[in-house]
């Protein structure tokens, strides 16, 4: 059987939302949101790989490819 475990990737893509000055940023996040949809749905976003966690042992590991038994 097959292990499996959780790659963690980080998104690192600019969201430019248009808004009145003063405008509270917590209340554009929606708008936000819409806007990396769609820039998503367009593959226009940055995804970088982050770390792999493994749920059995509760390791963190940047390490992917699988290591072989000795």
């Amino acid at each position: 059987m097959t292990k499996i475990i959780n790659y963690d990737f980080a998104v690192d893509t600019l969201i430019t939302v248009e808004a009145p000055v003063g405008t509270d940023p917590s209340m554009l996040v929606t708008k936000a949101l819409e806007k990396l949809s769609v820039q998503a749905a367009h593959e226009q976003v940055v995804i970088a790989f982050q770390t792999t966690f493994d749920l059995e042992t509760g390791e963190y590991s940047e390490e992917w490819e699988e290591v072989e038994n000795e």
